[in-house]
């Protein structure tokens, strides 16, 4: 419990105020306020939580990030914490579609608003569909990029493999040709335990190459889902798990696993 009560103190009010007032403000009239500056702010504030929460990012394949395009990004999904790392290292505006439960928790549902995040609610094919379908309305304006992960649930346990990916979350991308960004992450587990566990949280997060629609062309969604998990689930295996491995290990906390290997 230590290890949210000094990350409280360290960054609640500044949380507090922004989502309470800033976030608040910027919901009631978005079309005031452009996305980009709404973005920077969240940045900056998941910047200084992942501060205070003592993660340490260990990134790869920053390179394969479009500059010169908007993309579609998927990714495993472990933690609560996994947009975050993302919202951090992406420099251009990105948003992402999230859970509905999101909503409603106080002061996030401000934040979640003004980032412009789309939420699902899981149980509802209908209401899942029309949210895709504005998320590709949106993907057609070319303005910013989007984020889904794909498993449509966290996988709490950090030996289990990556969970097969809803094949429709690919839909908004595949209808507009819009070049795809697989990225793998490991480690988010961790970082909202309520025991402070560790010193440092290592997140491991490697962009992998994108795959543009040409690639993609004659696939249907299914293949491609099929694609990026494998491409993912291989990141993980055999790169970001034995980095996480052997970084913990050398660091001798006592808490660590060691059989947090495959």
């Amino acid at each position: 419990m230590f290890h949210y009560t000094k990350a409280v103190l360290r960054v609640g009010p500044r949380l507090f105020h922004a989502c309470a007032f800033t976030f608040a403000r910027w919901a009631k009239h978005l079309e005031r306020y452009p996305f980009p500056l709404r973005h920077a702010k969240f940045r900056k504030l998941s910047k200084q939580v992942a501060d205070a929460l003592n993660v340490e990012f260990h990134v790869f394949g920053l390179e394969n990030i479009p500059q010169d395009e908007t993309f579609f990004l998927v990714a495993n999904h472990m933690s609560a914490f996994d947009p975050l790392p993302f919202l951090i290292n992406i420099d251009s505006p990105t948003t992402f579609v999230g859970k509905d439960e999101l909503t409603r928790v106080p002061l996030l549902k401000n934040a979640i608003k003004a980032l412009d995040v789309r939420t699902i609610e899981r149980d509802n094919l209908r209401q899942s569909l029309k949210v895709m379908l504005e998320v590709e309305e949106d993907i057609k304006k070319k303005e910013r990029n989007w984020m889904i992960f794909p498993e449509g649930t966290r996988i709490r346990d950090p030996l289990l493999p990556v969970a097969e990916f809803h094949h429709g979350t690919f839909r908004p991308a595949w209808k507009t040709k819009t070049t795809i960004l697989p990225a793998a992450m490991y480690g988010t587990f961790r970082v909202l335990k309520m025991k402070p566990q560790f010193k440092k949280y290592p997140v491991y997060i490697s962009f992998l190459k994108p795959i543009t629609a040409e690639q993609y062309a004659g696939l249907n969604t299914s293949d491609l889902a099929e694609m990026t998990h494998k491409m993912i689930q291989k990141e993980i295996t055999y790169h970001l798990r034995p980095l996480d491995h052997k970084d913990m290990s050398e660091r001798k906390e006592k808490n660590y696993r060691p059989d947090m290997i495959i």
